[in-house]
Order: structure tokens, then sequence, then C-alpha cells
């Protein structure tokens, strides 16, 4: 294995305890990882406003992958990729939503929008802290998207999913389950493991030196891209089947453990092609 020098967390269920705070074991792991030179990347579904409160309790601007890699900040905290959904693809989605009363959050920018209030806001809001915008469907459906969120319970989630997976008007949107409860509607071919190749790219690092860390679906093809991928035991079991180490969950700084690997990995000199 070659030497780490760029290091990716996903954040829900696997930064983040089960009480999504994130551990104090993990945040004192990356402090260390970074003074040894090596950069570390937030890499999660979540919108970039309710990503920035963890990036500044690790006294860091950046980089960040956000919205499942449709929209990516480098270190200092310039934007170095961001994608949108076709107008025509949203209009569809929107057009669903408002049909089956689902509840919608809509995302561009720093900006997260919700098609109304109620329980599954209150409980997004529980979950990220975040502090939505609120706008009717007819509103959203003028404004750009990096992505677009269906919250509900697990099973109609499941039914709405299929329905897109065989639906051939929006071939060119990417399907996200992000949680049991989320479907997100990405553009195109956009997927963590983009987003994360994006940065690397643009700092000029190749995928033999980064490794990564998750725990659910959207997590696949981040691990799939990099040199070193691992997982959390509290992982889905097809993410733990594509990851070399398996650490410890979420509740117990399984990320500290990964990064602890890897600092000593480093340290020891190891080259391997």
């Amino acid at each position: 294995m070659n030497r780490i020098r760029l290091v990716a967390s996903d954040m829900d269920g696997t930064f983040l305890t089960s009480e999504r705070q994130p551990h104090p074991e993990n945040i004192r792991a990356v402090k260390k990882l970074v003074e040894t030179g090596v950069i570390f990347c937030l890499a999660s579904g979540r919108g970039i406003s309710t990503m920035r409160p963890l990036l500044n309790n690790l006294n860091l601007t950046g980089p960040i992958v956000s919205s499942n890699g449709a929209h990516v900040i480098c270190p200092e905290g310039s934007i170095v990729f961001d994608s949108v959904l076709e107008p025509s693809v949203v209009n569809e989605i929107i057009a669903y939503a408002e049909s089956y009363d689902i509840h919608l959050n809509h995302y561009y920018g720093d900006t997260i929008t919700f098609s109304k209030e109620g329980e599954l806001a209150d409980l997004y809001i529980f979950r990220t802290g975040c502090t939505p915008q609120y706008q009717s469907f007819t509103n959203l459906r003028h404004l750009p998207a990096t992505k677009l969120l269906f919250i509900g319970p697990h099973h109609e989630i499941s039914l709405h999913t299929e329905f897109f997976q065989r639906h051939t008007g929006l071939l060119g949107t990417s399907l996200v389950r992000s949680e049991p409860d989320y479907l997100e509607f990405l553009p195109s071919g956009i997927t963590k493991g983009i987003g994360l190749q994006k940065l690397a790219e643009h700092l000029g690092i190749k995928p033999e030196e980064c490794a990564a860390i998750g725990d659910w679906l959207n997590d696949r093809e981040m691990l799939e891209w990099v040199g070193y991928p691992a997982s959390v035991d509290n992982a889905i079991q097809e993410i733990k089947d594509i990851s070399k180490t398996v650490f410890s969950n979420n509740d117990n700084a399984g990320v500290a453990e990964f990064i602890e690997s890897i600092i000593e990995h480093n340290f020891a000199g190891i080259v391997v092609d």
C-alpha cells in the first residue's frame, strides 16, 4: 500500500455516533492526522451547510465532498466541482412528490429548502441541525438543484425507489438510498466516489494514495475507488465486503482506529505498489 495522502470519512453512521454527535476520539485522531501532513475530507450525502459545523470543530476549512459527490470544495474552501440536476428532471421529480404528498428537500449551494413543515421536517432538522427555508412545490420547480431528497417511512421510500428505477424518463439521474428513509436524486453519474476523485485530481493525489471509511450504500463507490477502503462494524454487509479492514462501530470511535492505522502505516514508511 502506498503512503496515504488523503483520508475521507462518511459522517452519519461512521464519524458520528448513533446520537449524531462526533465522537471525541475521532476529533482527536483527525487533528493528529492533519498534523502529519495528511489531508482529511468529510464525505457525506448531507448538504454542505450541515457539514460545516463539524469542519469548524476540526479547525479545518475543507475539503468537503457534499451531496453525495455533487458539490466538492478544496482544503482552502473554494469550489472544486459542482453539478446540478437538469431542469426537466427537477420538474418531474417535484411533480411526483406533490402528487403523493411526499416531504421533499431541495439543495443548492449552502441552502436547504423544505417543501413543507411537519414531523419529517422536524426529523431531518434533529438529525442534521440544519436551518431550512420553506418554499411551495410550485416555487421549487423553478430553482436550480444540486440534489433532491424524499423523506418518508422505509416501506414507502422503497416503493418510490422501485418506481423511479423503472421510470425511463429519469434514466439520466442517479438514485441513492443514503438512509433507509431517504431517497436522493443526483445528477447523472454522481457518487461520493466521483466527488472524491474530482478532489484528488485537483490535489494531484492518486487513488492508491487515498483511504476512506463508511457504513452505507452511498459509500460503496467511494470505497471501491480508494486504495485503502475500510468500514465501521455497524456497516451493512455489502460495505464490509469491499473493505480491507472493519473497525469498531461508530459509537466506539471506529474512525479513530482507522486513522491511527493510517498514521502508523505512514510512519512505518511502507510503500507497496
